[in-house]
This record gives C-alpha cells, structure tokens and sequence, in this order.
C-alpha cells in the first residue's frame, strides 16, 4: 500500500478534514502542540508574570539594571515565558524609543563572545553607530570632549573620535568607517584599514576587552539619548554545565557576572535555566550567585484542575484561530476534542509517571500538551 493510500489522500482531503474538525470540534488543527514543538505556543497569563512586570516598570522608571532568573524544570514553561516577553516588550518598543530587545540561545558556546558579538550586530542594524557619529559630529569641540571622556578605553575613544570625523565627510565615508568599527568591536584582527581609519592598535580579542567596549558604547549612547535600555534573555543556561569543562563553564558564568558589573544601568538582563544547573553554578562561582538573587519559580502543575484549565486555554486559542482562517461565525457550542474525566485520569497517570521515574511532584505543561496532543489525534483520526 502506497503512503498515499495509508494517509487516505484525495483531491480536496486536506479541505475535507478541516471542514470536519471545525464542524465537530471548533478548530481547524490539533489544538495541543507536540514536545516536539517548543516554541509558537499562545500563553496562559498566571502571577508568575507580576514579579518580572514589577521588575520592567522600575527598570523603565530608574534605568538601573535588573537581573532575574526564571528557574524551573525541563519542560515547566520557562522558554514559553521568555517567547512572552520577548514579544510583548518587541510590541512595546521599537528601536527608535532606545530600547533594545535581544533573544539569544547560548546551545551550547564555550565563550561568551556569541553574546555580545549579537548585541553589536543588534545595535549595528539599528544603525545606532551612526546616528551617535553624527551626535558626536554636531557638537562643539568642549562638548564633544566630555561626550568621548564617558568612554574609560582610549581605543573606544579614538573609535568615537574616527566616527565623528567620518560623519562630516558623508556618508559614504560615514558608513566605511562604521562598518570597520563593527569589525573592531566584534573582535575581527587588526588590518591597515583599522590602524588607518579607526586609529587602533590593539585588537578586542578577550570576554573583558568586549564587555568594557559594550559599556563604554551603552553609556555614551545614553548620553546621547540614542539609547534608554538593553534587554537580554538568556535561555536554556543549563546546556554550558554537562557540554563542557568546570572551568570553561567557570569563564562563562564570570562573563556573565563581568557584563552585570559593567553595566550598573541600562540593563535588564532575564537568565532561564533548570534548578539544578542554578544550584550547581551558585556553587561554582559565589560571585555569580550575588548577582543573580532576584528569582522566579515556575513549579509543575500540582492538581487535576490545572490541567484541565491549561487543555481549556490551548483549545480556545485553537477555535479562536479556526474562526479567524476560516472567516466562519463563532458557535455558541463544539464536542471537546477530549473529556474533562479523560483531562483528569491523563493527568493522575502522568503525576504517577513523574513521581516513579522523575521523583517530581507534579506534571510539567509540555509532558502533558504532548500527551493531549496524541488523544487529541486519536479523536481527530476517527472523523469520517
């Protein structure tokens, strides 16, 4: 039998299919994502948020950094809340009001140059290089003497200095120099074109050299008014601790702890890992357990009736879909693709499942959306 034979596939099957999961169940896919897909999930507002809400507004409010960890278990939701507010604050924000949103996935790296390597790319597309060139350009000599002194490194500075005069020769020799710039400051080695257009001699090749560049750009775009925040979401930390060495990992969390220091204000830096991989690195380096004292809890869920309200999120967000594509009329009633009594006897298995083979007291979101997902294809399955 052929694979298409086994899928059951005619002309119009797909259509078919949806017409009927829409008519008997309201939605037009499966309303419950695989594990096999972390990322794209609507999200279910809980208190968690109010902590990190709290954070974000004295952040705004001060401009003093603020450093959060959102720990919890494989599988908890960690991802899916930073995927939140990673969309919120990019609806929030735009580049033009000075703030800068930057996801990134450390899976897994040796070194933290990645990282900032990312925010310089970040701030290069923004083309903030040049908009503080032509800052520093317009002002008089004594005003752009105190604007260059905020940066502690007299390579930076030259760097300022090299911009600034380019932004009066225009702007093709504006964006020469900046892309030269960018290449110094990612830590590419020092050519002719550096020495001659930049003024520098010494290349940006340690964590240290980079972080000290980064702060002296934040702060001197603050001053300008190019710049009012940085916010960084580290995931999945977890992933430097069983791929590489105590002391690479060691580097990594310093780096870490170096870039907090650096910058007192104007970063809000959000850090997602598991509970054990934070309790082995507090143990590591103590230094970078100071840093990180603001925490975030996200626990699995505990009863019965949070599963059922987590299946009855992700299926409203299905149909609401399904109304959406389908330019259909909302109805007033649907067949649940799967029953509250099936939700809760799922639910009690896998709780079960956890304590045996996890010795973890309740069930994680993904553990039981992939095991909706399967019930939910069975029912789909049997649509005629």
């Amino acid at each position: 039998m052929s694979l298409r034979d086994r899928l059951g596939r005619a002309i119009d099957t797909d259509q078919q299919k949806r017409r009927l999961m829409y008519e008997r169940f309201g939605v037009i896919r499966n309303p419950y994502p695989p594990a096999g897909e972390p990322t794209g999930h609507p999200h279910m507002e809980t208190y968690i948020e109010d902590p990190i809400v709290k954070a974000i507004d004295a952040f705004e409010r001060d401009r003093v950094s603020q450093v959060l960890v959102i720990e919890g278990t494989q599988g908890v939701g960690k991802t899916n809340l930073l995927n939140y507010f990673q969309r919120e604050l990019q609806s929030l924000h735009t580049n033009e009001d000075g703030y800068y949103i930057i996801r990134y996935y450390p899976d897994p790296e040796s070194t933290f140059d990645g990282i900032l390597r990312r925010v310089f790319q970040e701030f290069d597309a923004a083309s903030i290089l040049t908009d503080l060139a032509r800052h520093l350009n317009a002002m008089s000599e004594p005003e752009f003497n105190t604007a260059i002194a905020m940066a502690q490194s007299h390579e930076m500075r030259s760097v300022l200095a090299a911009l600034s005069e380019a932004a009066g020769q225009g702007d093709d020799k504006l964006q020469e120099v900046n892309r030269v710039a960018l290449e110094w400051l990612t830590g590419l080695r020092i050519l002719k074109k550096h020495r001659e257009l930049l003024k520098v001699n010494f290349r940006l090749d340690t964590v240290e050299s980079k972080t000290q560049a980064l702060r002296d750009l934040v702060f001197c775009c603050s001053n300008a008014k190019l710049l009012s925040g940085l916010y960084l979401l580290l995931d999945e930390l977890e992933k430097q601790d069983y791929s590489f060495s105590k002391t690479t990992v060691l580097r990594y969390l310093s780096a870490v702890r170096a870039l907090i220091d650096a910058l007192p204000r104007h970063l809000f830096l959000i850090v997602g890992l598991t509970i054990e991989a934070k309790r082995r690195y507090f143990a590591m380096l103590p230094a970078f357990a100071g840093r990180l004292q603001n925490s975030v809890r996200i626990d699995p869920m505990k009863t019965a009736e949070d599963a059922v309200a987590l299946s009855n999120f992700y299926l409203a967000d299905a149909r609401a879909e399904a109304v959406r594509e389908s330019a259909a009329k909302p109805r007033v009633r649907f067949t649940d693709p799967i029953g509250r009594a099936e939700i809760q006897a799922l639910y009690m298995s896998l709780y079960e499942q956890a304590a045996a083979e996890k010795a973890q007291e309740g069930v994680t979101p993904r553990d039981l959306l992939h095991a909706l997902h399967q019930l939910a294809e069975d029912a789909i399955s049997a649509l005629q």
